[in-house]
């Protein structure tokens, strides 16, 4: 298994690999951009990604058990598939965040950003998927993040129904104002929105608009309940977090929280004239490198 993107009809998102010299490389069926990890006590674990997006369980050795893909996506590699609209998952935008109920019986997917259904909109509205282990029965959520492309970069179980989700945008926060938030959620009393079909490519329909063409106004008109969303701590505001892409939170204790960082490998390009260039904290000669926090916060 390798980075590599997958082919067209194995979670293909466009995007073509190149080797050091500039040569298009063949595909990898296998590839991933793995974004979620959670581990089981049996010693297996299942890796979410932004390709297919593929939810995939590993032995503890590292050997793929079992790819759960969208249904049209990896047909032929058995009967447990998420349903058909995941596909639509925006490049570089899929399933960001991947957790488990404490019993260990369900899994939680959070989408990055608004799927592009049916096409490339902007849009406050991502999903939420859960997936029952034992019988492949998914449901799904609306999230209602606080402006259009934002980013869900990761969830984390409190309970069988509470979680902890990272609502973050993509600046650092010495170039302005900069969102770092982490929320409280509850799937109780949310809608599923799985509509009757999950073969169908846009998901569940209300009139001609698909749910990600929405305004909250309207899902509300629809009789549609997001999940219930309560901020927990804002990180730039209480710690003044100076990252740009805050990814992983570890719940360590009741009151304790860490949380980490992408530092995409703190190089950039951010002239877009392809040079790289170190990635450094904006006023500051020091390296934007990974690097972990512990906060107390009270967010039980």
């Amino acid at each position: 298994m390798t980075g590599i993107p997958n082919p067209e009809g194995k979670g293909a998102t466009g995007e073509i690999p190149y080797d050091a010299y500039g040569n298009a490389i063949p595909f990898d069926d296998f590839g991933l951009d793995s974004e979620g990890i959670v581990a089981l006590k049996d010693g297996t674990f299942w890796v979410s990604d932004e390709y297919g997006p593929h939810i995939v369980h590993y032995s503890a050795n590292g050997v793929q058990i079992e790819r759960i893909s969208p249904m049209g996506v990896n047909e032929g590699t058995g009967d447990r598939k998420l349903p058909a609209v995941f596909a639509k998952r925006r490049a570089n935008r899929g399933m960001e965040g991947l957790a488990i109920t404490p019993d260990e019986k369900t899994l939680v997917g959070i989408m990055q950003s608004t799927l592009y259904n049916p096409g490339k909109i902007q849009s406050n509205i991502t999903r939420i998927v859960t997936f029952d282990l034992e019988t492949g029965y998914t449901r799904q959520y609306v999230y209602v993040q606080e402006k259009a492309n934002l980013s869900n970069s990761e969830i984390t179980a409190i309970s069988d129904t509470e979680f902890l989700v990272v609502e973050r945008d993509g600046k650092f926060a010495g170039e302005g104002p900069a969102q770092k938030h982490i929320y409280k959620i509850n799937l109780n009393g949310a809608t599923d929105i799985s509509g009757n079909n999950p073969k169908d490519e846009n998901g569940l329909m209300i009139g001609d608009k698909t749910i990600e063409q929405l305004t909250v106004q309207e899902l509300a008109a629809a009789n549609i309940v997001p999940v219930q969303k309560e901020l927990v701590v804002d990180l730039v505001a209480e710690f003044g977090y100076a990252h740009d892409k805050l990814e992983g939170i570890w719940i360590m204790n009741n009151n304790t929280l860490a949380f980490i960082n992408d530092d995409d490998f703190a190089v950039s390009d951010d002239d877009g004239d392809g040079v790289i260039e170190q990635k450094t904290l904006p006023g500051t000669t020091d390296i934007d490198a990974s690097s972990l926090y512990m906060v107390k916060t009270n967010f039980k």
